[in-house]
């Protein structure tokens, strides 16, 4: 496996957090997140670089680097937000059957229930250097 260039911090409800690697250098894993999935409020990932990615649970944004955009107003009422975090690893190799490279790709975002009652989705795809673009799979 490849060494993770971003690691995550969620924070929940009563403003205690789970970090992926905390201050002991212990590593939690992503189920002690999924077991307060209905206690989470943000769910960050960030790197030594300064990039810091957020999501919003409660109102349904994605934040980079602090910044929220509060001032654009969403005409559109979400309800039902739930958080999509995954990491996606690329392993390339060589005719001889070594291994070339090997790139991991992390995809944070959320999904909602729109006015309708639609699932519409909402993920960034960010990659080791901070890159990214916003999708909709």
């Amino acid at each position: 496996m490849g060494e993770l260039t971003f690691l995550w911090i969620a924070i929940f409800s009563d403003g205690t957090k789970i970090e992926q690697i905390d201050e002991n250098k212990i590593e939690h894993r992503f189920q002690e997140v999924k077991d307060r999935f209905e206690d989470l409020v943000y769910f960050n990932l960030t790197d030594k670089r300064g990039h810091l990615f957020t999501i919003n649970l409660i109102n349904g944004l994605i934040g980079y680097n602090k910044l929220e955009f509060p001032y654009i107003e969403s005409t559109e009422k979400k309800s039902n937000i739930r958080l999509i975090y995954f990491r996606r690893n690329t392993i390339t190799m060589t005719e001889s059957g070594d291994q070339q490279s090997h790139t991991i790709t992390y995809h944070l975002g959320y999904q909602y229930l729109d006015n309708l009652g639609n699932n519409q989705k909402i993920i960034l795809r960010i990659d080791s250097e901070g890159n990214f673009i916003v999708t909709g799979e």
